[in-house]
């Protein structure tokens, strides 16, 4: 007698070939999950064969939207978190979409005003400001749909940890290589990071932001040897010289501390930053206790926020709330870069407001931001309840990531899909299923048994398979 073992009254497990093309498009994903921070590494960000587009990521990205097109129901729901997690999601990406179709028009005037920026064809523009951004969505999905017991994210942790590891291992090796630009300050620093890594040091910084409460998570619950990696990613972030990530990353470590009761730890922490402080004053420290302090000129916000007040977010919203068109629907993506100020030198030339919800404004309008920050603050405080419940380690580290990226969107980063909040669809998305499991679980208890046996029964918690 065939028995068909299910996953919550779903498709019954396939045969041996769906199992073997199930674990093929696993490590695809993991793949594309380690790449993440280096995709723009000169070497890795060519084009292979000389064909435009096809990069690693691109391809490896495709590959997982071929295996999800055709193997999995990407709008069926098993339970409702997962139904209103779709329906949230479709919300947003059509969002993006309007926002992407409406500045398609405006593509000649972006390579116009920023040609080392924005390519001159549409095509490219397409494929570069559409398309891309768009594969980072894919990791949501793919967790979504087969990451459904605890040691399943546990692994899609272990990636995120293990490419984080390199990354600071090799952002080091660089600074050692050239000691006299790492310790020149913030531009030799933003010119290392754009040479070797292909990106902004405050983008590196927004990546440490995302992902430093999971090394430490690790190195809290597992083995005391993820200790390694976590001290390499704050040297890291002592070289890197960016304020808000140091800031984010001390906040976030010291509450995952706190809530893990870790006191002896915290206090020789703040013991070694403070020696660290006194005996090598490093850039991003100089500058932590410099900016808007430096007796010259009063303390002032605009000072506190190196200019971005005066320069870059009183010109633009003057500009938008002057036209009734441009407050209520926004000028499409990179509106910044289409406003009259930007073109007269009004206002600092920058690709973005520096503040990812004017940013946001500045694409959609006023509907769409009201909107927005509606989902965030229902968003942030259901985390938090669900949180409450669980009492679960990881789902707080993940918790702590997205609460830094929010904080750091004050000064920088973006709502829509983007190299800067690439990490977050993963993050959100395990948090959605530690959400789920413990759902199902028949006592609540968040024990990694228990949640490998909430997903699905005997049958996967044993093995924690990827289906």
């Amino acid at each position: 007698m065939t028995v068909a073992l299910r996953y919550g009254g779903g498709t019954p497990y396939h045969d041996a070939s769906a199992y073997q093309l199930g674990q093929k498009a696993k490590w695809l994903f993991l793949a594309v999950v380690f790449i993440l921070p280096f995709q723009r590494v000169p070497f890795v960000n060519s084009n292979l064969f000389g064909i435009q587009g096809c990069k690693p990521f691109n391809l490896l990205s495709a590959g997982v939207l071929v295996f999800l097109l055709f193997r999995v129901s990407l709008l069926s729901a098993t339970d409702k978190i997962e139904r209103t997690s779709i329906r949230i999601l479709l919300l947003y990406f059509v969002t993006f979409t309007i926002a992407f179709a409406r500045s398609v028009s405006n593509a000649p005037l972006l390579h116009e005003r920023l040609p080392d920026v924005f390519p001159e064809s549409y095509l490219d523009y397409i494929m570069s400001y559409g398309m891309v951004p768009a594969f980072y969505i894919l990791p949501f999905l793919f967790i979504l749909k087969r990451c459904r017991s605890f040691s399943e994210i546990e692994t899609v942790v272990n990636a995120v940890c293990v490419s984080i590891l390199l990354l600071s291992a090799s952002f080091i090796f660089v600074c050692l290589m050239n000691p006299s630009a790492a310790l020149s300050g913030r531009a030799s620093v933003n010119d290392l990071c754009e040479a070797y890594f292909g990106i902004h040091y405050n983008t590196m910084g927004t990546i440490y932001i995302c992902t430093a409460p999971l090394l430490l998570y690790k190195a809290l619950t597992r083995s005391s040897l993820w200790m390694v990696p976590v001290g390499l990613l704050l040297l890291g972030l002592l070289l890197l010289s960016s304020r808000s990530a140091l800031l984010t990353v001390a906040g976030s470590y010291v509450l995952l501390l706190l809530y893990k009761r870790k006191f002896a730890v915290l206090a020789v922490g703040a013991a070694m930053v403070a020696i660290v402080s006194v005996l090598w004053i490093a850039p991003t420290m100089d500058a932590i206790f410099s900016i808007g302090f430096d007796g010259t000129s009063d303390v002032s916000a605009d000072e506190l926020l190196t200019g971005r007040v005066d320069f870059i977010w009183v010109p633009l919203l003057k500009e938008w709330t002057s036209d009734l068109g441009l407050f209520l629907f926004g000028a499409g993506r990179s509106g910044i870069i289409t406003s009259e100020a930007w073109y007269t030198g009004t206002l600092i030339q920058a690709t973005h407001a520096h503040n990812a919800i004017i940013d946001f404004f500045l694409d959609c309008g006023a509907i769409a931001t009201g909107i927005l920050l509606v989902f965030m603050c229902v968003g942030i405080s259901t985390a938090w309840r669900v949180g409450r419940r669980l009492h679960n380690d990881l789902y707080w580290a993940l918790f702590a990531c997205i609460v830094g990226y929010g904080i750091s969107m004050f000064t920088e980063r973006e709502v829509f899909p983007s190299f800067e909040n690439m990490y977050l669809f993963p993050l959100i998305a395990m948090m959605v299923n530690l959400a789920r499991l413990s759902s199902r679980a028949p006592n609540r208890s968040m024990s990694r048994a228990t949640l490998d046996a909430g997903d699905g029964g005997a049958a996967n918690a044993t093995t924690g398979q990827w289906r």
